[in-house]
């Protein structure tokens, strides 16, 4: 088994918090005045969110596909959209294109993914069991 579905989990986590974050920067209250001013940490936060929600969903699904073990993969997701969310959500928020921060995002989400499989699963396995979970 490659490492493949960590990538692709990756650039699918990346790519959700790319497009949402970066459409958050022309939200305005119904009135016209813009709402609160987007710090750090509530940009990060909302990343998040929306990573382990697009996660959720594709870790499910990948679980359902491969039939690996379903705490190995909804760990790995986990760690995945964590990673991605708070790195990622500040950077997506600040593109002011949508596509391109979908684009730039998803890359680095495929990018992360890689790395996260790569320390969690260890540099020479070939499995996609994080170290401690049977299945």
């Amino acid at each position: 088994m490659s490492k493949k579905i960590c990538i692709n989990l990756g650039l699918l986590s990346g790519a959700a918090v790319g497009a949402l974050m970066s459409l958050l920067h022309g939200y305005t209250s119904c009135c016209g005045a813009p709402v609160y001013p987007a710090t750090f940490w509530r940009l990060a936060m909302d990343g998040m969110v929306v990573a382990l929600i697009t996660m959720f969903f594709a870790a499910l699904f990948t679980h359902l596909v491969t039939h690996l073990p379903l705490s190995a993969v909804f760990l790995l997701a986990f760690y995945i959209a964590i990673v991605t969310g708070f790195l990622l959500g500040p950077a997506a928020y600040h593109i002011h294109n949508a596509g391109l921060a979908l684009l730039v995002c998803a890359y680095v989400g495929a990018f992360l993914g890689w790395l996260i499989c790569r320390v969690v699963c260890g540099k020479g396995a070939n499995t996609l069991v994080p170290a401690g979970v049977q299945g």
